[in-house]
């Protein structure tokens, strides 16, 4: 029995086989090792990534897509004061949206106290379990093309809590993503493609939404999302953050890499609107900023 621990395979099959996602890196920061839960949850497979710069093929960024470096990146940390560190980052999935991660560094220490290199946990920040998305599209609750809540539902949800305004008078704020350029899509490379750029805006907005926060799919070409907020600042200041990683995201189609471009709406819920009238409020998200400071005090 105690010969079986001590092999050193069994470990490694361990660490090949976890559902999180495990790397390590080399003095020269190349991958040397990526196990299949790093396969799983950025979609890269370990021969894209074996031998690669890590800072070069999967950069780790900020809310605002600025690439980690120095006193910023957990891993060199690391490496200078071979101290392990977690922190929230964001990466690039293979199929072009942005992903949010918790990550953990270790540093792989020699014989001689030496950091010879970097070992890597990481998961994503946000995720629904199978069974719950499994059970949500077959009722119908969820839209097929994109995972996030169907029309019906989404309809379904913000009328219900329009309607609790009545007794908790807290408002809420509304976003509405519209997604660019998809009918030149369809003339140049036919109907399949718009899926690849809904698809990927879907991901990239649940990555940078808060747990209490609810997306759902809206029209062909648009997306609402229901912020558990008030506050014009802190709605603008989402949607803000939103549009900066829609227009970081990349669609992969026959070889061509296209950004993805979508415009940003917001309005405040108050306890007297309808939900036509609150999609009648929206308005651009760079208005003047006299305009935000109005329409909080009128929901005040």
């Amino acid at each position: 029995m105690s010969a079986f621990f001590e092999d050193p395979g069994l470990y490694r099959f361990v660490l090949e086989n976890l559902s999180i996602g495990i790397y390590a890196l080399d003095r020269e920061q190349k991958v040397r090792f990526w196990n299949r839960g790093a396969e799983q949850i950025t979609g890269y497979l370990a021969h894209e990534v074996m031998g690669q710069v890590c800072r070069e093929s999967l950069p780790h960024c900020d809310a605002q897509g600025r690439v980690l470096a120095g006193s910023d990146c957990s891993i060199t940390t690391t490496f200078r004061e071979g101290r392990a560190v977690q922190s929230h980052v964001f990466t690039l999935h293979k199929e072009g949206h942005r992903l949010g991660v918790q990550i953990r560094t270790l540093p792989l220490v020699d014989g001689k106290g030496l950091t010879m290199g970097v070992a890597i946990a990481f998961e994503e920040g946000r995720a629904d379990t199978v069974a719950e998305a499994g059970g949500a599209l077959l009722c119908g609750c969820l839209d097929p093309v994109t995972g996030v809540s169907a029309q019906r539902l989404t309809r379904a949800v913000l009328t219900d809590s329009l309607n609790e305004l009545q007794t908790t008078h807290h408002g809420w704020g509304l976003l509405r993503i519209h997604v660019l350029g998809l009918k030149e899509m369809v003339s140049r490379y036919g109907a399949d493609s718009v899926a690849a750029f809904l698809r990927t805006t879907a991901q990239t907005v649940r990555h940078s939404l808060g747990a209490e926060d609810f997306l759902g799919r809206w029209g062909a070409e648009d997306f609402l999302v229901m912020l558990q907020t008030p506050s014009p600042v802190k709605v603008t200041a989402t949607a803000e953050l939103i549009a900066r990683q829609i227009s970081q995201s990349e669609v992969v189609w026959w070889g061509d890499r296209f950004r993805v471009r979508a415009s940003v709406e917001w309005a405040i819920a108050g306890p007297d609107g309808t939900l036509d009238t609150l999609l009648g409020d929206l308005r651009p998200l760079h208005e003047p900023a006299h305009a935000a400071a109005q329409a909080g005090s009128s929901q005040g």
